[in-house]
């Protein structure tokens, strides 16, 4: 029986950008945010001017290079029919941006470090202390959001929701907490032994995903979540080639984390 083995969206996007500078340009710019085709066609002019100098050719202006329309459409075409970027049309004009299930991809082929947000769940308030201590403690500077996704059902009577009493003293970290609250019928209640609906979780874990990671970078922490809600982590790690983590926790001394990126493995 043969094998067959798929490229992972940071092999796919790396080989894009190697083989063709333009294609780098393209997605250079647009993990800053959506951009026209005129404002991609001058940021390739500019870099075909940069290349062309540092290649010893110091006569070349800025007015002797042209980025033709098929050739912009020809690279564009090419990122989009990978998955990688996606456009719409405003007036008269085609404006691309990057492909959300894209985006954590490109930013680490591009070595780009934005603001986090640790998308993180718990079954039991008693974790959320311990939670907290690492994410303002231990964590990243940039993991500078916190979205605690929860059964509601679990967490809905008499658990505090300020995140903050839970803060270790002298803790100096800017951050922001969010709970998201999912209702019993879609991710029903474990400890009650209330089934809930995997793709229902998904798809309402999905929405909050998208909220964040066209300006952020996302961060999806396994090691708390009730089984449905970690199975929803797991397969929106996988579809959006976002980096998971497991937290392993250690009395006396400092954590440590499992990294999980689509496609590498644990690291």
């Amino acid at each position: 029986m043969g094998s067959i083995f798929w490229e992972t969206a940071d092999e796919v996007i790396r080989r894009e950008v190697q083989s063709v500078s333009a294609r780098r340009v393209i997605l250079e710019e647009l993990e800053k945010g959506p951009k026209t085709g005129s404002q991609l066609r001058e940021k390739i002019r500019h870099d075909m001017l940069r290349r062309a100098r540092e290649g010893g050719d110091h006569e070349i202006s800025i007015d002797d290079i042209t980025v033709t329309d098929p050739k912009l459409y020809f690279n564009t075409r090419r990122l989009e029919n990978l998955g990688i970027i996606i456009s719409h049309k405003e007036s008269q004009q085609r404006v691309f941006s990057l492909a959300p299930r894209a985006a954590q991809a490109v930013r680490r082929v591009l070595n780009v470090t934005r603001n986090t947000t640790v998308i993180s769940s718990v079954s039991k308030p008693e974790q959320v202390r311990p939670l907290i201590h690492w994410f303002t403690q231990e964590a990243e500077p940039h993991f500078n959001r916190l979205r605690l996704v929860v059964e509601k059902e679990r967490f809905s009577k008499g658990v505090t929701k300020d995140l903050s009493r839970y803060v270790p003293d002298g803790t100096t970290k800017r951050w922001e907490g969010v709970w998201d609250e999912v209702p019993k019928e879609i991710a029903g209640y474990h400890d009650g032994d209330v089934q809930g609906d995997l793709m229902a979780t998904y798809a309402y874990i999905e929405k909050i995903l998208l909220e964040e990671i066209t300006d952020r970078n996302v961060v999806l922490d396994l090691s708390t979540a009730p089984p449905i809600i970690g199975l929803a982590f797991c397969l929106l790690s996988n579809d959006y080639a976002v980096t998971a983590i497991y937290i392993h926790r250690h009395k006396a001394r400092k954590t440590t984390l499992t990294h999980y990126i689509p496609g590498r493995g644990l690291l």
